[in-house]
């Protein structure tokens, strides 16, 4: 609506500005028309006044033709025009070139450079010393007489021409003022309208990320429900292959459905730009094998071979956002599987100057070299065909781009149509900063171990969701689980836990509110007691203010059961010293 609001109010602003000249070039003709009919009035006895009366009933009979738009530019140089043609007639009844008729030449252009501009005006200009030329060539060669007449009635003729002449100037530059004024409350007012849709789009802008949030954070909960009543379901159904299958597919349709959400959320921060990496120390190796495992099942499936290696002269441990260059590689690898029907795909990890370089190659269909340009852009894939056969939003590259571009490197495609396609990206190469210790990097919680856990979360589903893959984890926990805040504050005054999950979303008080909660009335319990994130908002921004209010980490909903024992395993074993 600010858009539309925006264009009438140009328009509008447009047919002020016409009505302005045109206005302007009625004010040009009367002035003329009057100034003529004045000279009528004022005889000089030297010439045919009759001229000045055929120029102001010409002059006002034209002056109804101002409001015809098509009519605009020819009026006012045939105005002009016959103006020229009045002033060069009575110059050579009086004196010709000493004539001091010629003064109004001076005026001529000015009414043509306030209404049509500096170029017309120059011309204008050029025709007035054209004629200035003739006529002094005219006197020189005998063809004008250069003498003037003095005579009684010449005296207040020739005062009129000057008077008139300067006050007809002094009006121009008047009107150059006014026009001047109207035009810079024009721009005042273009100004304005552009801060009100400038605020009006930052608003809209607000209100999208606020939707795409809520709508992300719904869609995300279920889901996690559903992700993880599957587990528990493949399960107990271990002994039926068929009944498998079914829950299988159920998964991966979920797991896609969650990918489809999270790239949109995704590239609404990435739009925004509220998108923030989240640096840490990482081994290159894991890092690989991680991206590699996603898509391992599938390319066995499909018979292609599925392989990764790391450059040896690379350093063990780097310092980046893991997650998100866990995500890039993982976006490029499963393109490169969905586009190639046999051979192999192998993700190269090596060293360059200063940097850290990525490659995906495949031996699929290959892009051709004109469409290459094009695969980084939203929305868009190599081709019709291809959005056809293999789907997608069009955004997973889109993403790539913007998040390797955020590390502060670039990304990029080799390809030839028929012989696969080779896609590369490089970030900078930063060392670790922290020592590499095998034995804590591999520390984990063993299975039996009796743990007490506490789970608060407002939505029951949540609840038995958490409660059933913990147990999966560690079957002997003894875990205690809340609907609400207030209740966990009571049961906090008497009982120890050894770590607590809160969700960061709920009525009445949040788990950011209920943790500096806990960190005040209970800092002698809770002071070794890790206090773990559990979120359905993939937004930064909140995972940083969970962290201020004394949150130990973040877990993202549906939960990965390998994120869930490394988390817990570190902070738990951490309190624990």
């Amino acid at each position: 609506m600010a858009g539309w609001g925006t264009l009438l109010t140009l328009n509008a602003q447009l047919r002020s500005s016409l009505y302005f000249r045109q206005s302007l070039l009625a004010t040009y003709m009367l002035a003329a028309s009057l100034t003529s009919l004045v000279f009528y009035l004022i005889p000089p006895g030297s010439y045919a006044r009759n001229a000045n009366l055929v120029f102001s009933l010409l002059t006002m009979a034209m002056l109804p033709l101002v409001r015809v738009r098509a009519l605009f530019v020819p009026l006012t140089h045939l105005v002009t025009l016959l103006s020229l043609v009045l002033v060069t007639y009575i110059a050579s009844q009086t004196g010709a070139i000493n004539s001091s008729s010629l003064v109004w030449l001076n005026v001529l252009a000015v009414p043509v450079l306030l209404l049509q501009g500096p170029r017309p005006a120059v011309l204008w200009i050029v025709i007035v010393l054209a004629t200035l030329m003739a006529l002094l060539l005219a006197t020189l060669m005998g063809y004008q007489d250069s003498h003037i007449h003095y005579s009684q009635q010449a005296v207040p003729w020739a005062f009129m021409n000057h008077a008139l002449a300067m006050g007809n100037l002094m009006l121009a530059v008047r009107l150059y003022e006014y026009l001047h004024e109207q035009q810079m409350q024009q721009l005042q007012e273009r100004n304005a309208d552009i801060q009100r849709t400038h605020e009006a789009l930052l608003q809209a802008q607000a209100h999208k990320d606020e939707f795409v949030a809520a709508v992300g954070h719904e869609l995300r909960t279920p889901m996690n429900a559903i992700l993880g009543f599957n587990g528990v379901l493949r399960q107990e159904l271990a002994d039926r292959p068929e009944q498998v299958e079914v829950v299988d597919h159920i998964r991966r349709s979920t797991a896609h459905l969650l990918h489809v959400v999270n790239d949109i959320l995704d590239f609404s921060q990435l739009q925004a730009g509220k998108l923030m990496l989240h640096l840490e120390d990482f081994d290159l190796r894991a890092l690989m094998d991680e991206a590699l495992q996603a898509g391992r099942d599938k390319a066995h499936e499909k018979g292609i071979g599925w392989h990764g290696t790391l450059d040896p002269a690379l350093p063990k441990r780097v310092r980046a956002d893991r997650q998100r260059l866990l995500q890039v590689l993982r976006n490029l690898l499963s393109n490169a599987l969905k586009f190639s029907a046999q051979g192999e795909v192998l993700l190269h990890i090596h060293a360059g100057h200063d940097r850290l370089n990525f490659e995906v190659c495949d031996t699929g269909r290959g892009i051709a070299l004109d469409q290459q340009a094009h695969i980084f852009r939203r929305f868009e894939h190599a081709d019709v065909q291809t959005t056809r056969a293999y789907g997608g939003t069009g955004l997973g590259l889109s993403i790539c781009e913007k998040l390797v571009e955020l590390h502060g490197g670039q990304i990029g495609v080799r390809s030839l149509e028929g012989e696969g396609a080779t896609f590369w990206f490089h970030v900078p190469l930063v060392q670790a900063q922290t020592a590499y210790n095998t034995q804590q990097a591999d520390d984990t919680l063993p299975t039996d171990e009796a743990l007490r856990i506490l789970l608060v979360d407002d939505n029951a589903m949540n609840l038995m969701v958490a409660r059933l893959q913990i147990q999966k984890c560690w079957p002997r926990a003894e875990i205690v689980t809340l609907d609400s805040a207030a209740k966990a504050l009571s049961l906090l005054g008497g009982q120890v836990f050894d770590v607590a999950l809160v969700d960061m979303v709920m009525p009445e008080m949040d788990g950011m509110a209920l943790t500096q909660q806990i960190r005040q009335q209970f800092p002698q319990i809770t002071a070794r007691m890790p206090i773990i994130a559990l979120t359905a908002n993939t937004n930064p921004v909140d995972r940083q203010r969970c962290k201020d209010a004394g949150m130990s980490d973040v877990l993202d909903k549906p939960m990965d059961l390998q994120m869930l024992v490394r988390c817990v395993s570190h902070h738990v074993l951490k309190a624990r010293g």
